[in-house]
């Protein structure tokens, strides 16, 4: 057991590191609420205390209910408060750091599933995710683990495995509905790892759907007594207000004001070396696709809800409507410095001069990622209003109400943060200006 422990702490110790900072700048912050959290808080609320997540209107709450009994369970152990809740969505904001490098370990190994977690656990989307009460925290933790379990089952072929990641995509699909764009990447892994000899069945498509039927069944049929089908038809989609002349950019705009033009540079470099050098980078180019994949199904069917159908909620909470999309970004963007490293070793690419160049713009749109993270951090937090916009002039951006933070106090945690980040990445970076030096 100690040897096991000890050989544990030598292969993921740097991950220790990087949860640290994304524990001190989370616990830092205080919690912040919009009409959303309020809303799920209420639900959660009477989950506790009745049994079924009402709201005060006599109905129920038009989400899925896992989440809710999850909250349930931790009022009724440490107390009914706001701050409770806030603290165990903080968690599973934290586990969905860890998963996030395991994950990126397992598609591209440990350095981008480290430089991933890093970029995850500053970014201000993230992180102002993780300090309010909303379910979104829980569904990405279920997804990635649902993600992680699923490739692990594609690549050896288990159907014991197949039934797991299904069980936990029936429980994710039970916590928010959002979950159902798990199946993109999901199924990619199938076609993408085919050599594996693993083969799509009717039996292991049915091991892996059948707990979600089963639960979705047992619930909406049962317990919530509702029509099967009624939740996939939420007041988001039959909201009597529709939006008018929204901005062609609405998510752009959300994109930057959230996570940064930083990590969107890296992505797009990081796709074009993958697409330019695709025989170099044959091991990145199809979990490139995977990613870029997700990221384009999750945001067109987003625009499609809002310029095809006028639909405002997914316009104006576009800061939720998407979440899902920010790991597999930050997976694409930390994937640069790897494929960096590589490219050093091709000796058709040219000469020293363009090999250090390639090198030092993937550092730098690391550490320029993560600075980055923490300028907006510092910046959202000397007011008590956070705005994150979709649209300047017309519709109400997606507004977070927190008590004010010492800027000084709130700075120095940052410095902490980035340096406990940075000295996390560098056992990881060393082999990397190693094969440089060699090369060189």
């Amino acid at each position: 057991m100690r040897a096991n422990l000890k050989y544990f702490l030598k292969e993921h110790y740097p991950m220790i590191g990087i949860l640290a900072a994304s524990l001190i700048v989370s616990v830092s912050m205080g919690t912040y609420q919009n009409w959303d959290s309020t809303l799920e808080f209420e639900a959660a609320t009477n989950t506790a205390n009745l049994g079924f997540p009402y709201l005060s209107t006599g109905f129920m709450i038009n989400q899925p209910p896992v989440g809710f009994y999850l909250d349930a369970l931790v009022f009724k152990a440490f107390g009914l408060s706001y701050v409770n809740g806030v603290g165990f969505m903080t968690f599973f904001g934290l586990a969905s750091v860890v998963l996030l490098y395991a994950l990126g370990n397992l598609l591209y190994g440990k350095a981008t599933g480290l430089a991933a977690a890093a970029l995850f656990s500053l970014n201000p989307w993230h992180v102002f995710m993780s300090r309010m009460f909303l379910i979104d925290n829980q569904f990405l933790f279920f997804g990635l683990l649902c993600l992680i379990v699923g490739d692990i089952a594609v690549r050896k072929g288990s159907e014991k495995l197949i039934l797991i990641s299904g069980a936990i995509f029936a429980v994710a699909l039970l916590t928010k509905l959002f979950s159902v764009f798990l199946l993109v990447p999901l199924v990619l892994f199938y076609f993408t790892q085919r050599q594996t000899g693993f083969k799509l069945t009717l039996k292991r498509v049915l091991l892996f759907l059948v707990p979600s039927l089963v639960l979705h069944a047992v619930w909406y049929g049962g317990f919530a007594n509702q029509h099967f089908f009624g939740v996939y038809f939420p007041t988001d989609f039959i909201h009597p207000v529709l939006v008018t002349n929204p901005s062609s950019i609405f998510w752009l705009t959300l994109m930057t004001d959230s996570a940064g033009w930083l990590i969107l540079v890296a992505t797009s470099l990081s796709l074009v070396l993958s697409f330019s050098f695709r025989k170099h980078l044959a091991g990145f180019f199809k979990v490139d696709l995977v990613c870029a994949a997700t990221i384009a199904v999750v945001l067109g069917l987003n625009s499609l809800l809002v310029f095809a159908f006028g639909l405002i909620v997914p316009y104006v909470s576009v800061f939720k409507y998407s979440y899902i999309t920010l790991p597999f970004f930050c997976l694409l963007a930390a994937s640069l410095i790897k494929k960096s490293a590589l490219m050093v070793n091709f000796g058709n690419l040219g000469n020293i001069r363009l090999k250090a160049v390639l090198l030092a713009t993937g550092l730098v749109l690391l550490a320029g990622t993560v600075i980055e993270n923490a300028l907006y951090l510092n910046q959202y937090l000397t007011h008590t209003l956070v705005a994150f916009d979709v649209d300047s002039s017309t519709y109400y951006p997606f507004n977070l109400f927190s008590p004010h933070i010492d800027g000084l106090y709130f700075q120095a945690v940052l410095s902490v943060a980035l340096f406990l980040i940075a000295l996390s990445l560098v056992p990881s970076m060393k082999p990397l200006f190693g094969k440089f030096r060699k090369n060189s």
